[in-house]
């Protein structure tokens, strides 16, 4: 099969980043590396709890105070952080057809990558812009080809989430 044939068959994506999924190498899915897992997630939602106490309360006494729903939001993953320990000790490992490979990876790391230069570029563009490019980025990234795909999806996304946030909401975007 010459490069010109992978081309044709693969996913262009694939064939960008040099990903063969044929060769593609998969170890079985190990508890050490769920229990890592599950110990960030916790880490995340500790630190969200404690981010939550450093808001400076509103006087007034309300109950449901600035710090109300981000420690709720922390509790929340600290709690789902638990039960992954709990299905990482009692799971067996997984075995090697569900091992991530080099594809799920390298899609992983280019979905992190836009989330971040989203992130960077909502400082500089509006957010109807960067939202449109990041929901057709990260289409193409998960395996979307053609206009329905590349961009009736987006715009619907993207109007959905102004509308809902900017309109609704009354959150400056």
């Amino acid at each position: 099969m010459t490069v010109m044939d992978r081309s044709v068959e693969a996913n262009p994506l694939d064939v960008a980043l040099g990903v063969d999924e044929e060769t593609s190498e998969s170890r079985p899915v190990s508890r050490r590396r769920d229990m890592l897992i599950a110990a960030g997630v916790i880490a995340v939602g500790g630190a969200s709890i404690a981010l939550a106490f450093a808001v400076v309360p509103a006087t007034g006494g309300d109950p449901f105070g600035p710090r109300w729903w981000p420690t709720v939001l922390g509790g929340a993953i600290v709690l789902l952080g638990a039960l992954l320990v709990g299905v990482a000790i009692r799971k067996p490992d997984a075995p090697s057809e569900d091992a991530p490979t080099k594809r799920g990876i390298s899609r992983m790391l280019l979905m992190l990558a836009a989330i971040a230069a989203y992130g960077v570029a909502w400082y500089f563009l509006h957010f109807v812009i960067v939202t449109l490019l990041l929901a057709a980025g990260l289409t193409f990234v998960l395996g979307g080809r053609g206009w329905r795909d590349l961009v009736l999806f987006p715009v619907i996304v993207t109007v959905v989430l102004y509308g809902v946030f900017g309109l609704l909401l009354g959150v400056p975007l």
